[in-house]
């Protein structure tokens, strides 16, 4: 396990920590760099254009590919009995974080290897008696690439009911 000393706070307890086991483009990213392929290479065979097909191809369909893949390459998570963090493993910019919750495993492999997904609490204002959702709520954090994430989910929600 390595410990991101960068991101855990005096008095938290680290769980868990780790990077994501692999880095490759999900079904809508395969998606994209298909279909954005695809018609770079119509417009340069009817158009006869080269450059700025091309340039548009890695901007608008490689660019937000590419980072997110470098973002998750970069990525280093920790679980501690207090909050779920994904900071960057080079700077130890904290990227995200949240107050730890039961996480929920999907698109788990034959290998163990899937993604936790913490989901925040439903939050609610109280105005004039009535319980109304807070506005902006906070997003689910998803941790990608988990290897042996059902050990994982298991290690957090033993440590959660411990509390």
């Amino acid at each position: 396990m390595e410990e991101p000393i960068i991101v855990v706070q005096p008095g938290e307890l680290l769980l868990w920590s780790g990077r994501p086991q692999r880095v490759v483009p999900v079904g809508g990213e395969w998606c994209r760099l298909v279909v954005g392929s695809i018609l770079v290479a119509v417009i340069i065979s009817f158009a006869g254009l080269y450059v700025l097909p091309v340039l548009v191809w890695f901007v608008i369909v490689c660019g937000p590919v590419a980072f997110r893949l470098w973002t998750t390459y970069r990525a280093v998570y920790a679980v501690t009995d207090q909050r779920v963090v994904v900071a960057d493993r080079i700077s130890g910019h904290i990227r995200k974080w949240m107050d730890v919750t039961t996480p929920e495993v999907s698109s788990l492999r034959g290998d163990g290897v899937g993604t936790l997904t913490f989901h925040p609490l439903f939050e609610t204002v109280d105005i004039l008696g009535f319980g109304l959702p807070k506005q902006n709520p906070q997003r689910p954090i998803a941790l990608f690439a988990v290897p042996d994430a059902r050990q994982v989910q298991a290690l957090i929600v033993r440590a959660l009911i411990a509390d």
